[in-house]
């Protein structure tokens, strides 16, 4: 009648594990944490190269936006990584957003890239080859990004 009734006791269900955010200095001798460096060296001293140039010509203002648009996404991702917040909010599609913006900022550097090489001076050839630098350094990154998203691992 009873069936058993005082050893089918309910069971709690499973605590979900509480996501913290934390400081991870290990993430930047990761091949992601390194690129992500030097894609921020390459937004920075490309930025200065041109604000050092006294010729003021058109392109500059087209540079300046790619460098600090590319300086704060990166810089922005960085710290996402740095304090695990990508982990935390493990719901948005993290790999999908980053593989884009590599690809688009790649493109954008490949033709400001050979615009300021075709310019010349020592400041076009400068910004060129860290635009080069920044266009590598991305690319490897979107590829990363797109093999992990592809596969469906975790962003971190």
């Amino acid at each position: 009648m009873y069936d058993n009734y005082g050893n089918n006791q309910a069971q709690a269900p499973p605590q979900p594990t509480q996501k913290v955010l934390r400081f991870d200095k290990n993430y930047i001798k990761t091949l992601p944490g390194i690129l992500k460096i030097v894609e921020l060296l390459c937004n920075f001293i490309g930025f200065i190269c041109i604000k050092v140039s006294w010729s003021m010509w058109v392109s500059a203002i087209f540079f300046n936006i790619l460098y600090w648009v590319g300086n704060i996404i990166t810089c922005f991702l960085f710290v996402m990584y740095m304090f695990h917040f990508v982990e935390k909010y493990d719901k948005w599609p993290w790999l999908k957003l980053e593989f884009f913006f590599c690809c688009a900022m790649a493109l954008a550097y490949i033709c400001f890239s050979i615009f300021a090489a075709t310019i010349g001076e020592g400041v076009g050839y400068a910004v060129g080859f860290f635009g080069l630098c920044a266009i590598i350094a991305y690319s490897i990154d979107g590829y990363l990004k797109y093999k992990g998203w592809r596969r469906g691992l975790p962003p971190q």
